[in-house]
């Protein structure tokens, strides 16, 4: 009986071992795929997203080149003569000051000076400036944005002097020009080059491009140019698990990776296929599923409409391993260890709930005073290090009480909801938000321009004006109020105070407005 007990208790720990070990395992894959999903989504929209900007930039492009005959050129080149031809740039003395970082420069070269064949086509190239701006300035992983014409010359932005970049015709021999061009690219499409280092500095860059043409004529290419900086630091920051990833495009060139590459240089061009086999490289997408292959769990996104390869994997002994270290306290403890697993449980549960209830409001879900103070005030310290302005706004509803008199509290309570949904939906992820009390909200806005605040908060302003809340068989809509500090003062106290007066401000003004303080 004794053996028994022991063969039977053996058999018990090997049954509920392996029973552990299949559902651990199981686990470690799912979160995988799960991570593996999220970071292949992430990729995915931002490389969508330049190619939008492309198509944007290009019909906007083409609408204006095939009109470039009612432009006329206006502007003064600067001219210098180089070894048998001449450069030219649109150095505008003005554009040296902090104000050159919102403009483009034109730069070109000719074999002869003053040329003015093309000053038509330079003129409508320049039109186009504001579009290149807009564009650059919605995506921080753009290093440059620019049309560049085959008659040796092009309109880039931000703006770069010909004393930091002179343009010569060896750039059309670089790939984000010779891409585009007829015998490259017979079809005209979009295209993306290999990777290259930037000739002005801002280390490795792959361009997403496409030709112009106007009745039938190639014109030249307007082109996006892409750092490779943020996408090592979306990799890192997505992947919780710490597994590896390999970025690359249809030459095995690497255009980002976690885990991988030991000494990691951002000027040097990587192949991946130094350092993952190439079955595995060209393996096929998994449809967002986690598959094993030569030894190796892994997960393949190809990137629809482009050349570009995800693949998250790690070695297949490292996750038994990882396993299997999962399972010691069962051999040795197994009640101990159901009852220590049983308790983090209802610990964590309870640690979660009084997390929340200590910095979410309990209404709206939103983030209570007392957080936003403790947050902000990191937020502020940091912008004050930086010398950056920040935006402090303060919301309200309109006429709240009428509200509450004509619907009743459960409707107030609704209205009050639904600011959190609308600020939600329209602020950033790293922008901060509290409700203040009753249906007074406070936003912080960091890293943002005066001319972004404003344009952000009437978009949220027409928005709360259009929106039509139900309770029971009641519909109403309400508007709201902004009162905005933008600038930098000693403290976080002293901005949320000038934007309590900016407030008082737009509810004497009429109300449904907004209301800007500067700071000095």
């Amino acid at each position: 009986m004794k053996y028994f007990k022991i063969v039977f208790i053996t058999f018990l720990l090997v049954v509920v071992s392996t029973v552990f070990f299949v559902v651990i395992n199981k686990k470690q894959i799912h979160e995988m795929q799960h991570v593996s999903y999220n970071i292949a989504s992430v990729v995915d929209f931002e490389i969508k997203d330049a190619q939008k900007a492309v198509n944007y930039l290009h019909l906007n492009t083409k609408q204006v080149m095939e009109n470039k005959d009612k432009f006329q050129f206006s502007k003064l080149l600067r001219t210098a003569h180089s070894i048998g031809r001449y450069t030219y740039s649109l150095d505008d003395p003005s554009l040296t000051g902090h104000s050159g970082k919102n403009k483009a420069n034109l730069l070109g070269w000719s074999e002869v000076e003053n040329d003015i064949r093309y000053t038509d086509e330079q003129a409508a190239a320049l039109f186009l400036s504001d579009n290149l701006k807009l564009i650059a300035t919605q995506n921080k992983n753009f290093g440059w944005v620019y049309y560049f014409s085959k008659h040796h010359f092009a309109v880039i932005y931000p703006y770069i002097s010909a004393e930091d970049f002179s343009f010569s015709v060896e750039l059309e021999r670089e790939p984000f020009f010779a891409c585009a061009t007829p015998e490259h690219n017979p079809k005209a499409e979009l295209f993306f080059t290999p990777l290259y280092n930037d000739l002005i500095g801002k280390g490795l860059m792959v361009t997403i491009g496409k030709p112009v043409y106007v009745k039938g004529e190639f014109l030249g290419t307007v082109d996006i140019d892409i750092t490779l900086n943020n996408l090592d630091n979306i990799l890192f920051n997505l992947d919780t698990l710490n597994n590896k990833i390999l970025l690359y495009n249809d030459k095995f060139q690497v255009l980002g990776s976690n885990n991988i590459i030991r000494d990691f240089n951002r000027s040097k061009i990587y192949k991946a296929d130094n350092y993952l086999d190439k079955k595995l490289l060209k393996a096929e997408d998994t449809q967002g599923k986690i598959e094993y292959l030569m030894g190796k769990y892994l997960f393949v996104k190809k990137i629809k409409g482009t050349p570009f390869t995800l693949i998250y994997f790690q070695d297949a002994s490292k996750i038994w391993l990882t396993t299997l270290m999962y399972l010691i306290p069962i051999f040795l403890f197994f009640i101990l260890f159901v009852a220590i697993i049983i308790l983090y449980d209802k610990s964590r549960s309870v640690m979660k709930r009084l997390e929340e209830q200590a910095t979410k409001d309990y209404l709206t879900g939103a983030y209570n005073r007392r957080y936003f103070f403790d947050v902000g005030a990191t937020i502020f310290l940091k912008a004050q290090r930086k010398k950056n302005s920040v935006a402090v706004v303060m919301l309200d509803i309109d006429d709240f009480k009428r509200i509450n008199d004509l619907y009743g509290h459960k409707a107030g309570d609704l209205g009050i909801i639904h600011i959190k949904k609308i600020l939600d939906k329209n602020l950033r992820r790293t922008d901060l938000f509290a409700r203040f009390g009753g249906e007074e909200f406070c936003i912080l806005l960091d890293d943002i321009s005066l001319d972004d605040v404003e344009m952000l908060l009437e978009k949220i302003r027409k928005e709360f004006e259009v929106n039509v809340i139900v309770s029971g068989k009641e519909r109403f809509s309400y508007t709201v109020s902004f009162g905005v500090a933008y600038g930098m003062l000693s403290t976080l106290e002293e901005m949320i105070n000038l934007a309590d007066k900016a407030l008082y401000k737009s509810k004497s003004l009429g109300k449904n407005t907004i209301t800007i303080y500067h700071t000095h």
